[in-house]
C-alpha cells in the first residue's frame, strides 16, 4: 500500500529552527574549509598566478604549462657525491631535481640544484614542480625522517604510561587519589606555553646529570652520551615531558571506569592480579578508547613548534613543524612553494585521520566527550 503523505500546506511543514540550523552548520563547514581549499589552490598555482592574484582555481585567467607546472622531477640515479660525513660515495638514490628549463619557466631563481660530482640517471618521475621544488628547498626529507622518529616515541610511550596512569585512578584505590587525580586536572587549565619555561630547566638539568660531566660519569666513571647534555638537542626532550598528557590520562580513566566491576571479581577468582587484568581484559576492550589518544599523541608531536625552539639547536632532531616555518622565513616571496610546504607537511595527519575516521569518532563516544 502507498504511504501515507502528509497533506499539511507547505508553510506548516517547514521547521524554521532546522533551516536556521543546517544553515548554520553550512556556513560553519564553508568557513572551515576555505583556508584548506585556498591552500591546495595556491600550492598548484604558477609563480604569476600567486603573486598576482588570489583565486582558489589554478589555471583561471592563465595557461597551465605541463612542462613547467608538472615536470619529471623525481629522480631515481646513480650519483657520486659528498655525504653529510664529507666523504665521497657513489649510490644508487632517489632524490628531487628539477629541469632547468622548469626552474626558469618558474621563476626559481634561487633553487639549490643537488651537487653531484658524476650522475648516471636511472629514470625520472613527474609531479607537481612546487611540491618536488619545496621538498628540495625545505629538506622535507630529514625534517620528516626526525618528525616519524620523534612521533613513535612519543606515541608509544604516551600508550604505555598514560594507561598505566589512567588504570590506577581507575581501579585501583590508594590514599590521595582523587587529590592526585584533581590536581592532575586542574593542570588541563594550564596554557601549555605556561609550561615551557620550567620543562625547559627541568629536561637541562636531567639531562646534564646523564653528560659527561653529571652523576653518572663522576661516580660510575661512565655516561650515557657523548656530550654535556644528555637530553638537550636529542630525543629525551623533544619526547619524555609528553609521554603522560592529562587529557590522555583522563579519557582512558572514564572508559576504564566504565568496565563493568565483575569482570574484576571473576579475574580475581582465577588469580589474576592488576597487571594481568589490565593486559588481558582492560586494554583489549579498550581499543576506540586507546586508538583515541594515539592519534591525540601523534598529532601533538606532528605539530609541536615552541617546544622544539627551545630545546633543539641543530637539524639532527628538529621535526617538519620546524622545518616548515624556517621554510617559510626562506621563500617569502613565493606563496606556491609555502603553501606546497604546508600540504606536505600535514598529509600524514589527513592520510590518517581518513583512514581513522570511524574508528575515531567511536572512541571518543566512548571515552566520557559524548555530545
Amino acid at each position: 500500500m502507498p504511504k501515507n503523505k502528509d497533506k499539511r500546506p507547505l508553510a506548516e511543514r517547514i521547521n524554521i529552527g532546522h533551516i536556521l540550523m543546517y544553515v548554520i552548520l553550512i556556513s560553519y563547514a564553508i568557513i572551515s574549509i576555505f583556508p584548506f581549499l585556498f591552500m591546495i589552490g595556491t600550492s598548484l598555482m604558477t609563480t604569476g598566478e600567486s603573486t598576482s592574484k588570489r583565486s582558489l582555481i589554478p589555471g583561471v585567467g592563465y595557461t597551465i604549462d605541463t612542462k613547467s607546472d608538472i615536470t619529471p622531477c623525481i629522480l631515481y640515479t646513480k650519483d657520486t657525491f659528498i655525504n653529510s660525513e664529507n666523504e665521497i660515495v657513489t649510490e644508487d638514490r632517489f632524490i628531487v631535481d628539477i629541469p632547468d628549463a622548469a626552474l626558469e619557466a618558474q621563476q626559481y631563481s634561487n633553487y639549490s640544484k643537488p651537487a653531484v660530482e658524476a650522475r648516471e640517471e636511472h629514470f625520472r618521475l613527474p609531479f607537481f614542480t612546487n611540491y618536488c621544488a619545496a621538498w628540495q628547498q625545505g629538506k622535507f626529507g630529514l625534517y620528516m625522517a626526525n618528525s616519524v622518529r620523534i612521533t613513535i616515541i612519543s606515541v608509544a610511550g604516551t600508550v604505555i604510561f598514560a594507561t598505566l596512569a589512567a588504570y590506577a585512578f581507575a581501579r585501583m584505590d590508594f590514599v590521595g587519589k582523587e587529590l592526585i587525580f584533581a590536581i592532575l586536572l586542574a593542570t588541563l587549565m594550564i596554557p601549555g606555553i605556561v609550561m615551557n619555561l620550567p620543562n625547559v630547566i627541568l629536561v637541562t638539568k636531567i639531562g646534564q646529570i646523564f653528560g659527561t660531566g653529571g652523576w653518572f660519569a663522576e661516580n660510575m666513571g661512565f655516561s650515557f652520551c657523548s656530550s654535556a647534555n644528555c637530553w638537550i638537542n636529542n630525543w629525551p626532550a623533544l619526547t619524555i615531558p609528553f609521554m603522560a598528557p592529562a587529557i590522555s590520562i583522563f579519557l582512558l580513566r572514564q572508559h576504564f571506569q566504565s568496565i563493568p566491576n565483575e569482570m574484576w571479581d571473576a579475574a580475581r577468582i582465577d588469580g589474576a592480579g592488576h597487571l594481568r587484568f589490565l593486559i588481558q581484559i582492560v586494554i583489549p576492550m579498550s581499543k576506540s578508547a586507546l586508538f583515541v589518544i594515539l592519534l591525540f599523541a601523534f598529532i601533538g608531536a606532528w605539530n609541536e613548534l615552541a617546544w622544539p625552539l627551545l630545546v633543539t639547536s641543530s637539524e639532527e632532531w628538529r621535526p617538519i613543524a620546524m622545518g616548515l616555518q624556517a621554510f617559510f622565513d626562506e621563500e617569502s616571496r613565493l606563496p606556491q612553494l609555502q603553501m606546497a610546504g604546508s600540504m606536505i607537511a600535514i598529509l600524514p595527519i589527513l592520510f590518517l585521520y581518513a583512514l581513522t575516521q570511524r574508528t575515531f569518532i567511536e572512541g571518543l563516544s566512548q571515552s566520557g566527550l559524548k555530545g
